[in-house]
């Protein structure tokens, strides 16, 4: 099940879909107007409620789901029932080019960022330390700067080093604290695509003092299309691919990566408690990003980054930004340009 965040000009606030073919189906409208249309049956009046939000519905765990397989089946047995599937005035069932995706969850209650790919950090430049073989390491994005498809990637003004991130990443449905990875698994409700944009120059610079990142990263982070269920996931068989201006530029496979994602939420869950709706980044897919190739998207890109049952993420660049004279600090004149070599 490929679940999404909608808004369309009948419903301006963010609601819980359903991708169906080329359809949203939104599942809490769609049994809402079949109670409707079943007035005459007294079990009508009885029928469960499904949440509306993604979040609650990660809570509502297998019960939601069922009720969203049953959504899905009214939907498929509703030919030739006319406006049935209206619940009020608004339509249960839209056409996906009537309505604007949003980030699955748009402000998630917490973003971590993991490193799991060797090749990543390896073709990064950096020397793969002890303890990336011990335990999960993350840092903690900024869940206020978020967007989903379709938005523009920010430019900021302090950068002249753009660049995209090639990952997958996993939303929770449950928390807990201390988890063994088995029941941590139980509490991983699906996945996305995670763009995590990064300002390549500055990121280094600000980490050579051992700290961060902070400017290099907290300006902008994409995720999106939708979360596709664990029930439809292979979590160590899926392909991914960027594409920037329609050439492919990087592919990948999930599969070589160093924790499995309940691995990853149980040790996340050790001495501290996670809760539901959070986020946990897998890491960058090794030769996921413009800094291993050493290729350089500039404003008026557009990237695409796919995954295999997942979709396609897609942004435009947007032109770098100009900041407003005397803001910021004037000892900051920029930082220098970040280039891998690798001998041939």
């Amino acid at each position: 099940m490929r679940l999404v965040t909608y808004v369309s000009s009948a419903s301006p606030s963010p609601r819980l879909g359903i991708l169906h073919g080329d359809t949203v189906v939104d599942p809490a409208r769609v049994l809402r107007a079949d109670r409707a249309w079943r007035r005459g049956d007294s079990a009508a009046d009885h029928a469960p409620e499904i949440p509306d939000e993604m979040v609650a519905f990660f809570e509502g765990g297998t019960r939601a789901h069922g009720l969203a397989e049953q959504a899905l089946a009214i939907v498929d047995a509703a030919a030739g029932r006319g406006d049935a599937l209206v619940d009020g005035a608004s339509p249960a069932v839209l056409a996906t080019d009537g309505v604007r995706l949003l980030a699955p969850v748009p402000r998630p209650r917490r973003v971590r960022d993991y490193l799991t790919y060797t090749e990543h950090a390896a073709g990064s430049g950096l020397a793969v330390p002890p303890a990336f073989a011990a335990m999960p390491i993350c840092y903690k994005c900024n869940v206020e700067t978020i967007i989903g498809p379709e938005e523009p990637l920010l430019w900021p003004s302090y950068t002249a080093q753009l660049d995209f991130e090639l990952e997958l990443g996993f939303f929770t449905s449950g928390g807990g604290r201390d988890l063994t990875p088995a029941e941590a698994e139980k509490r991983i409700a699906g996945v996305t695509i995670f763009n995590d944009v990064s300002a390549r120059d500055i990121q280094m610079f600000e980490m050579s003092l051992t700290i961060g990142p902070s400017k290099g990263k907290d300006f902008c982070t994409a995720m999106g299309p939708c979360v596709l269920t664990m029930d439809e996931v292979d979590e160590w068989d899926v392909q991914m691919s960027a594409s920037v201006n329609g050439e492919v530029w990087a592919s990948g496979t999930t599969k070589n990566r160093q924790f499995s994602f309940a691995e990853v939420l149980a040790w996340a869950s050790l001495d501290e408690t996670v809760y539901p709706g959070e986020f946990f980044g897998l890491g960058t897919v090794g030769g996921g990003c413009g800094l291993e190739l050493d290729r350089w998207i500039q404003p008026g890109d557009v990237v695409e980054l796919a995954a295999s049952g997942v979709g396609v993420l897609r942004n435009p660049v947007g032109e770098r930004r100009e900041a407003p004279q005397g803001s910021g600090v004037a000892s900051y004149q920029g930082s220098p340009e970040v280039h891998v070599h690798r001998e041939h």
